[in-house]
C-alpha cells in the first residue's frame, strides 16, 4: 500500500514539472522571424570558341547572388 501512494505521488510531481515547463515555454508567444527570399540576378553568357577554335563553350545563364537569405524584423 505504501508503495501505491508513493508511486501515486512521484506520478504527481512529474505532471506538475510537465505542465509548469509548458506554461513557462508559452509566455513568449511571439513568432519566430520570417527568412526572406535571397536576391539573385540572372546573366546570360553568350556561345564562346576559345584556343583558337579548339573549344566551344555554349551559350547559357549564370546566376549571381547579390543579397543572401536574411531574417525578417
Amino acid at each position: 500500500m505504501k508503495r501505491h501512494h508513493l508511486l501515486i505521488a512521484i506520478a504527481c510531481i512529474l505532471a506538475g514539472c510537465t505542465s509548469m515547463q509548458k506554461k513557462n515555454a508559452d509566455k513568449s508567444g511571439a513568432e519566430p522571424p520570417k527568412l526572406l527570399k535571397p536576391e539573385v540576378k540572372k546573366i546570360w553568357i553568350p556561345p564562346e570558341i576559345r584556343n583558337g577554335g579548339a573549344e566551344w563553350i555554349e551559350g547559357h545563364y549564370m546566376y549571381r547572388i547579390e543579397r543572401e537569405t536574411t531574417w525578417s524584423r
